[in-house]
């Protein structure tokens, strides 16, 4: 062993995993590993790792925890918690290799595992548990009795992916989980996040160890990265209708065919639907050209054979494949070496973009490379203000600039999560086989990560939530499951944070695909794309949820519901700047730079640079430039005084209306205090949009939507500050036009 592996602490490590490092070729410890070794072998402190994709992080926190085991004789225990059980496969893989040296056995936990394994950890509960969030809920409520038991040498918490976490009703149930954990056991538990990307390190901390992040030690990983190699494309479509949109995917999909014949790739469309067109032409195209398919899908509705199949070919190195994936493929899974990634229209965000480029250029030093394709309407003379600003193209570009400044979108903090609440609640009950509303308060709210809910605001919940059947109490006061209760907390679906969204089962020969949401009014002999493949609905059975499927000739692509990310202020900063900037980035392709200059001779044209309103016909236009917090509550407000306003994501836009009636209702909202949640909003326009949702009393389902979606404060400061620079300074002209 050389003086060098000395400093680094390598012979430090328990001599099984010196001796299992050496044979893997290791000459000595990275720059995050050297880092963590000593806080986490030496200490009990919280530990926070941030690094880059693929830089060692997972080894960072084992390597010295299983140290740690090895020195204390293999009796205790780590528990590792992942957001995808993919992950947990894959991790699964890599420590049994590691631990077998150590005679430490290694556990998988989530809804695929067969009880074997699970049995195994009861009888013996020692070494390490791999385990997603749903399943660790569903541990504690089962076997609330037996924590103590089965946790009583817990060692440390390991959250993978913690950017994934933080945020979400996912993120805060896993808070409410290691919390409740801890009060079963007695004591406070070690815990280590680990994460490539972490807008803000202070708030990373705190998620971790809510109120006490301050104490939390952060290890940031400063060894660098080479930049991608960016290739910036545009195909432009004239006039913009469903079939030349559908015509512009068809001819990135050929050039796709032609370009990824080298290496592995991942191409990142930006939703389901598009993911099976794309595998649907990219088949076509390989039997037209009577060559091996090498395109496959990869999604979160397709069934788990298929995604391991895709996951497979990848891994296996030994001809040129590419995955046509969601988020699914953007987290740590090892799908072997990727030369590079394609990205169709804007990532949401700044982060998920990062995630994608980290899972290229990852052997050899190897930069990554990034194919950027947008399809953008050809500029002309009469194209509306918003459309003439080409926005998908503009936050395209503002993404990656920010993604070479090295910056990331912070978690947002201080949201409610009051259906996530209720969950935990439930969870309590069951886990203790009932308990006091004032230990339940104590439990989740003034010790727990619910601190931010007070005591009256409880209390309301709780009748609420009897009101509803869910809980009751007895001659004693003690929390009790009600008849509603028991028969939801005795669901499969009920560990869950998120709600459960009706999918149906889709089936082949016998053989289930993946699951897609489906509505009453679908009936046989629809036709749809899936698993890259066109398929006819034969059978419909509405009450089971299941669909037969038959291959047919065609097919359309399947709509699915859901929601990308919300926009961060910082993004739509970057997209004014561009459009206020002169330069053009070297990696941008001619058609990219001719909707560049359209863009800012519009930006020019309407004066934005001095006022943010522009008339068109009959609607207003406001570019205040925000995220989509602030912009979906400067909607909210207007729409509370009687107009049809919309978030357009670069604008918000206000139909039917004119430059008075606007300026006359912007200067009443910032003439009065900011209203709350409860004066605004309604709720049957709002619907349900979290698990829980629909058990909320009306006040506490207002405050939480509010806390988790909108900026109303941000929102009234916009139309206090509009009012002052705007309100009375320009007047309406012939549109389109500032005023």
């Amino acid at each position: 062993m050389t003086a060098a592996a000395d400093k680094t602490g390598f012979d430090r490590l328990a001599p099984p995993l010196q001796r299992w490092l050496w044979e893997q070729g290791w000459s000595g410890l990275r720059e995050a590993q050297t880092a963590a070794l000593p806080l986490l072998l030496d200490g009990d402190r919280d530990v926070v790792i941030a690094a880059a994709t693929a830089s060692g992080k997972t080894e960072a926190a084992f390597l010295p925890l299983l140290t740690r085991l090895w020195n204390a004789d293999c009796k205790g225990l780590v528990l590792y918690v992942a957001p995808m059980k993919a992950l947990i496969n894959d991790q699964f893989e890599r420590l049994e290799l590691i631990c077998e040296r150590l005679e430490l056995p290694v556990t998988p936990w989530h809804g695929d595992v067969g009880e074997t394994l699970r049995k195994r950890f009861f009888a013996d509960p020692r070494g390490v548990v791999l385990i997603t969030p749903e399943s660790l809920e569903s541990l504690l409520f089962r076997r609330g009795t037996e924590l103590g038991q089965l946790f009583a040498g817990l060692e440390t918490v390991v959250v993978d992916e913690l950017h994934a976490f933080i945020g979400s009703e996912r993120g805060r149930q896993l808070q409410s989980l290691l919390h409740r954990l801890e009060a079963a056991i007695g004591r406070q538990v070690r815990r280590v996040g680990l994460s490539a990307t972490l807008g803000d390190m202070g708030l990373a901390a705190e998620f971790l160890r809510p109120g006490s992040g301050s104490n939390v030690a952060v290890i940031v990983s400063s060894a660098e990265t080479k930049p991608p190699a960016i290739e910036f494309k545009t195909m432009l479509v004239q006039p913009v209708t469903e079939v030349s949109v559908n015509a512009a995917h068809k001819a990135i999909a050929a050039e796709l065919f032609e370009r990824l014949r080298d290496a592995n790739y991942l191409i990142f469309p930006n939703t389901t639907g598009l993911v099976e067109q794309y595998a649907d032409s990219l088949r076509l195209l390989s039997e037209a050209a009577r060559v091996p398919m090498s395109f496959f899908p990869h999604h979160g509705r397709l069934g788990k054979s298929e995604r391991e199949s895709t996951e497979a070919e990848l891994k296996r190195g030994d001809r040129p494949i590419s995955a046509i994936c969601t988020t699914t493929l953007e987290m740590g899974i090892d799908i072997g070496a990727i030369r590079g990634v394609v990205q169709i229209g804007a990532p949401d965000t700044v982060a998920s973009l990062c995630q994608r480029i980290g899972r290229a250029g990852r052997r050899g030093g190897e930069a990554a490379r990034l194919w950027q394709y947008c399809v953008a309407e050809e500029p002309s003379a009469d194209m509306g203000c918003a459309a003439g600003l080409h926005p998908d193209l503009l936050q395209a570009l503002a993404n990656i600039q920010l993604y070479l400044a090295k910056w990331y979108e912070p978690p947002r903090a201080g949201a409610l999560h009051y259906s996530t609440l209720v969950q935990q609640i439930l969870a309590l009950i069951g886990e203790r086989h009932g308990v006091s509303a004032a230990d339940a308060y104590r439990a989740l709210c003034l010790n727990g990560p619910f601190n931010n809910v007070s005591e009256a605001d409880f209390i309301e919940l709780l009748r609420a939530l009897a009101g509803h059947g869910l809980i009751m109490q007895d001659a004693s006061k003690l929390l009790l499951h009600g008849p509603l209760g028991e028969k939801r907390v005795n669901h499969f679906t009920f560990f869950a944070a998120f709600p459960d969204t009706q999918e149906y089962r889709l089936l082949h020969a016998g053989k289930e695909l993946g699951t897609l949401p489906l509505k009453p009014n679908h009936q046989a002999g629809m036709v749809v794309i899936f698993a890259g493949r066109r398929w006819q609905m034969v059978e419909i059975d509405h009450d089971k949820r299941r669909v037969e499927l038959m291959p047919a000739a065609v097919g359309q692509r399947p709509r699915t519901r859901g929601e990308g990310s919300p926009v961060h202020d910082r993004v739509r900063a970057e997209m004014r700047a561009v459009l206020a900037g002169l330069d053009e980035p070297v990696w941008l392709d001619e058609s990219s730079r001719d909707v560049l200059r359209a863009a800012r001779r519009q930006y020019r044209d309407l004066k934005l640079a001095d006022c943010t309103s522009v008339t068109e016909g009959k609607s207003v236009y406001l570019f205040f430039w925000r995220g989509d917090a602030i912009q979906n509550g400067l909607v909210t407000l207007l729409q509370h005084h009687g107009l049809e306003a919309e978030n357009w994501g670069i604008c918000v836009v206000i139909k039917k209306t004119n430059p008075p009636q606007l300026t006359a209702i912007l200067q009443t909202i910032a003439a009065s205090p900011c209203p709350s949640p409860d004066q605004i909003l309604n709720r049957k326009s709002i619907g349900n949009p979290e698990k829980w949702d629909w058990a909320l009393p009306d006040r506490l389902f207002y405050a939480s939507f509010a806390s988790n979606r909108l900026d109303l404060a941000g929102a009234h400061a916009c139309c206090a500050g509009w009012e002052k620079s705007d309100g009375a300074a320009h007047a309406p002209v012939p549109a389109p036009a500032p005023f």
